[in-house]
């Protein structure tokens, strides 16, 4: 099959005009091929021949990876298309080489974070056909990390940037490095249809394998998706306005998520106008949240990264339509995330929380408490609703009583929410900590800790 392969594009290459590398040039298309076609099945680095077809076909053009592996063994920065139609019918198999990716992948402005390969432009679109997947290898960088947090230079597989006219269809990432998914400067964009599969084959977890993050972006579509992963599904951080997202399952990791956002004093954070709709949450710590920087910076928080103290606002929120399904907490706002333990700061955000609605909830906590709502005391949030939220903890729906806790109703606790005794919905039983930690472990006991406790080290 493959000697018949070879015959094909060689007598192909004849009827073109240019033949670079792997790359079959048939007007303003580019069909790649794999170096290991040549090398009797030998993994060759195909990156070159890849940068070598889109700057061939990347504007007015099209590039199709046809049935085959191809080996990336460097960073890619595919970025300004114009008009390009990319079409990935095989597999795209990222390196282990994480001495390599550790020194020479691509910032991508925020945090700490950089990426494998930057990609955007002008009316460009994405698709997946038959069985075309991204595999990240990330299990090499699961078990190197050793469960721990935020890893600089450690790359996100895929950043869309600087992107108008965007549209993602049926994208497979198995086993990403780290963020699946980030979205960055850009607008007008739609990914549909993605599934993204973060899972761990040893002792070590998949910390921040976010399956997408939106960052300084506006109007982006996502539905139809599917995320089992170590952390966010899908993540709104700073400058995110516009984004719908629906149709989606989150199983393990965090769920949907606003934040984090906040970190940066010179780099104010303004998110709004986001849905969240029609999504199951099984078996994950979290359910729909939104999780702010405290208002004075710390050198260095449980994620690794120092922040707090940037300023702006998170309005127009709604979660609506959720399936839970066995969730640590399934409902919060933090205006404190990642520096729980100097509760002392954790009344300062500057960032304004409010008309955020959550909206037709029903399932099971994984413990006695379904929503913890504290907003931090600069900033008291106004128009905060539930509306027929109806969480019970497995326990309960088993006829079982809550162990190691006296406290066998659900718990809502709440603070500093302006309309909380007149329109909120929300039924509040309990005062909700400033300094109460993005992950619950155990039943909310009589005296208002949880036992035990842990601070998840997500960013």
């Amino acid at each position: 099959m493959r000697f018949k392969q070879i015959l094909s594009i060689l007598s192909l290459s004849v009827c073109v005009p240019s033949v670079v590398g792997y790359v079959v040039n048939n007007g303003t298309s580019c069909y790649l091929y794999p170096e290991s076609l040549t090398h009797f099945g030998q993994p060759v680095d195909d990156t070159p021949s890849i940068l070598q077809a889109f700057e061939l076909c990347g504007i007015n053009g099209s590039v199709i990876f046809t049935e085959n592996t191809f080996h990336i063994n460097q960073i890619m920065n595919t970025t300004n298309l114009q008009n390009c139609d990319v079409t990935l019918a095989g597999e795209l198999q990222f390196s282990t080489n994480v001495p390599y990716w550790l020194s020479h992948s691509i910032n991508v402005g925020l945090q700490n974070q950089s990426t494998a390969w930057l990609i955007g432009g002008t009316n460009l679109s994405f698709r997946g056909v038959g069985s075309g997947w991204i595999n990240g290898n990330g299990q090499t960088w699961y078990t190197e990390n050793k469960s721990n947090a935020n890893q600089p230079r450690r790359p996100i597989t895929m950043t869309f940037y600087n992107s108008t006219n965007l549209f993602v269809d049926n994208l497979n990432i198995t086993q990403p490095q780290f963020w699946a998914i980030f979205v960055s400067f850009t607008k007008n964009a739609t990914l549909n249809n993605i599934y993204v599969n973060a899972t761990s084959n040893d002792q070590w977890s998949t910390t921040n394998t976010d399956g997408a993050d939106t960052w300084n972006s506006h109007g982006v579509f996502m539905t139809n998706w599917t995320v089992q992963n170590g952390d966010d599904c899908i993540a709104a951080k700073g400058n995110t306005s516009e984004l719908y997202v629906k149709n989606a399952t989150c199983i393990g990791g965090n769920g949907m998520t606003i934040g984090s956002v906040g970190q940066y004093p010179l780099m104010p954070d303004y998110n709004e106008n986001t849905v969240f709709e029609d999504v199951r949450v099984i078996d994950s710590g979290d359910g729909a949240y939104i999780k702010t920087w405290q208002g004075i910076a710390v050198g260095e928080s449980s994620n690794g990264d120092a922040g707090g103290g940037g300023p702006g606002y998170v309005r127009n929120v709604t979660f609506k339509n959720f399936q839970i399904e066995n969730v640590g907490l399934p409902i919060q706002i933090s205006q404190c995330i990642y520096s729980e333990a100097n509760a002392s700061n954790c009344e300062t955000s500057k960032m304004a929380v409010s008309n955020i609605t959550w909206e037709n909830f029903s399932g099971t906590s994984r413990y006695n408490i379904a929503a913890s709502l504290h907003c931090a005391g600069s900033h008291p949030c106004p128009d905060i609703f539930f509306r027929n939220v109806n969480i019970s903890s497995v326990n309960e729906t088993k006829g079982e009583p809550a162990w190691n806790t006296t406290l066998q109703k659900e718990i809502y606790q709440c603070a500093n929410i302006l309309n909380e005794n007149s329109t909120s919905g929300i039924p509040c039983n309990r005062w909700a900590p400033s300094n109460f930690g993005q992950g619950v472990s155990g039943n909310i006991q009589e005296s208002g800790s949880q036992s035990p406790s842990r601070v998840r080290k997500y960013l």
